[in-house]
């Protein structure tokens, strides 16, 4: 795969990495005349899709180069084995495991690779993309597909990429309509560009709280089509006054993460940084782990422990919500 299919083949990497969310775990494989994974630091593992990790494998995918033969069977055999590891682990949620095998052309149908590993369960479903206008191994990639639970495109130019990728998400989807499951769910902190410029920090931080809508017509139900998606768009400050402030108490505070444990609203959570006289949001102010801001500061610690000096002259202040141990330790201190 060289020249135009190889652009082609990146491009729809790249565009797969863009659907994938904080609740997918991803890895990519390089097969030529060996397997290899393309970030080493991840070999024989599935890593969360977060933004860090998606934007790190575009520039190893970018930097991809061909060479050799591909060896199709080797790939698959290293993704199903590393599904399998993940599923008996009980990593995630388990919902779907797929592979999404991306080639210029398949000269057998790999059945003895699915037999052994996918096969009669399908527990893992495969998804095939077909580079170039060739068709002539076309019958061996969409067999791939067809028997394993997937879905078979062929991508012939670049602007064929975004389409073509799409339509697994409607396979996906599929087992949701016909059990009836409307699945809700909210998304990552994000500052609305229309707030951005005009209103105070604490308006900026959005989510957004959105469900799939299916179709429920009778001679349609058991296709399982996906019609599109209704979301709202939720400013993070009325989630916050939901909180019972009188049972907080004086030094305690309410704040918000996401499932993954993504921070969405926290006192210590500073989105933005000063560039000038400009105010810019952080390059991953919505991937802030609870952890980054609840853990213990020790040299908050040792300050506090020098409180009684008549040198120090600013409030006593101490991070990740100890607020009133470092009160009572003051008091001890003053008793002294």
């Amino acid at each position: 795969m060289k020249g135009l299919r190889m652009t082609i083949a990146k491009h729809t990497i790249v565009t797969i990495l863009d659907t994938l969310g904080e609740n997918d775990f991803v890895n990519i494989i390089a097969y030529n005349d060996y397997v290899h994974f393309i970030e080493p630091c991840f070999k024989g593992i599935l890593v969360q899709a977060d933004r860090d990790n998606r934007e790190h494998f575009k520039q190893l995918v970018d930097e991809l180069q061909a060479k050799g033969v591909g060896t199709v069977s080797k790939a698959l055999t290293e993704s199903f084995k590393i599904l399998r590891e993940f599923r008996e682990a009980g990593q995630g949620g388990l919902c779907n495991q797929a592979i999404m095998l991306i080639t210029d052309g398949a000269v057998e149908d790999y059945e003895a690779v699915f037999e052994k590993y996918n096969w009669p369960d399908r527990r893992v479903r495969v998804f095939t993309y077909l580079i170039g206008r060739e068709v002539t191994f076309a019958p061996n990639v969409k067999w791939i597909a067809c028997n394993n639970k997937g879905y078979y495109t062929q991508i012939s130019t670049l602007a064929d990429v975004q389409e073509n990728v799409m339509e697994y998400l409607h396979v996906l989807s599929r087992p949701m309509v016909i059990n009836h499951d409307h699945d809700i769910i909210w998304t990552e902190a994000y500052m609305d560009s229309a707030l951005f410029a005009s209103q105070a920090q604490s308006l900026l931080l959005m989510t957004t709280v959105a469900m799939p809508v299916f179709s429920k017509k009778n001679e349609t139900r058991s296709h399982g089509i996906l019609l599109g998606v209704v979301g709202s768009d939720v400013p993070l400050r009325e989630l916050l006054k939901l909180a019972p402030r009188y049972k907080l108490g004086v030094h305690g505070y309410a704040f918000l993460n996401t499932n993954n444990g993504y921070i969405l609203s926290h006192p210590d959570l500073r989105p933005l940084y000063k560039e000038g006289k400009k105010l810019k949001p952080k390059p991953n102010y919505n991937s802030v782990d609870l952890s980054e801001v609840e853990w213990e500061d020790q040299d908050e610690i040792v300050r506090l422990r020098h409180l009684g000096e008549k040198k120090f002259q600013k409030p006593p202040y101490c991070t990740g919500g100890k607020a009133l141990q470092a009160i009572n330790h003051l008091r001890e201190k003053i008793k002294k």
